[in-house]
C-alpha cells in the first residue's frame, strides 16, 4: 500500500511539473515594477546571476522575463510559465516573506517545515493603470503585497518578494521602512504588459 502511494505521489508531482506547451495564439507578457521610487519605477524584472531569484539587476545582458499564464485546474488561478526556458514562477519561503523565483521544477523544491513553494496561485488583475500581478495563495487573503529588497549579492540590484499583510502595514507613504526583517525594503507593484508580435 505504501509503495502504491509513493508511486502515485511521484507520478502526480511529475505531472504537475511537466511544462505545458504554449498555444501560439496565447498572450505573452513581460513583468515590470511600479513604484514611487524613480529608480525602480518602470524597470523590467529579470533573473539574478544565480538564475532563479526575480528582481531588478544592473546586468546589461539580462533579458526581460517573458511569461504566459496557464490556468491551474485545482486552484482555478494562474500558473506563470516562462517562454523559452520552460521554468515556472513561484513564491518560496516562510514566515510571511516569500522569494519570487523562476524554478525549473517547483514540485521538486525541498520546503522546510512551516514554509511553502507555491506556483499555482497567481492572479492577473486589470486595473486603471494596467495589469497588476497578485499572489492569491494561502494566507494572501489577509493582505500583503510585493516589496523590493536591496540584493546584497548584486550591487545596485533589488530582489522582489511577497510580504504577508501584517508585515506591510508598517509602511507609510512609500518611504523605506524597517520591519522585523531587519532589512530596508520598498513596496512595489508587479505589473504585466502584453508583448507585441509574439
Amino acid at each position: 500500500m505504501k509503495l502504491q502511494a509513493l508511486a502515485l505521489s511521484l507520478l502526480a508531482a511529475t505531472g504537475l511539473a511537466t511544462p505545458v506547451r504554449r498555444d501560439v495564439g496565447q498572450a505573452v507578457y513581460t513583468l515590470r515594477l511600479s513604484s514611487r521610487v524613480a529608480t525602480l519605477d518602470g524597470v523590467y524584472l529579470t533573473t539574478s546571476a544565480n538564475g532563479s531569484t526575480l528582481g531588478v539587476y544592473p546586468t546589461p545582458a539580462a533579458e526581460r522575463l517573458h511569461v504566459y499564464p496557464v490556468k491551474n485546474p485545482t486552484t482555478g488561478l494562474a500558473e506563470l510559465r516562462t517562454q523559452g526556458a520552460g521554468n515556472t514562477l513561484a513564491v518560496v519561503g516562510k514566515h510571511g516573506l516569500l522569494d519570487f523565483a523562476s524554478l525549473e521544477d517547483p514540485a521538486a523544491v525541498p520546503v522546510p517545515e512551516g514554509g511553502k513553494c507555491d506556483w499555482t496561485s497567481f492572479r492577473l488583475d486589470d486595473e486603471e493603470q494596467g495589469g497588476v500581478l497578485r499572489y492569491a495563495g494561502e494566507g494572501a487573503q489577509n493582505g500583503g503585497g510585493w516589496a523590493a529588497f536591496p540584493d546584497v549579492t548584486a550591487e545596485g540590484g533589488w530582489s522582489v518578494k511577497w510580504k504577508g499583510g501584517c508585515l506591510l502595514t508598517e509602511l507609510r507613504g512609500g518611504n523605506i521602512a524597517k520591519a522585523f526583517t531587519t532589512e530596508e525594503y520598498m513596496p512595489v507593484q508587479v505589473v504585466y504588459e502584453r508583448v507585441k508580435d509574439e
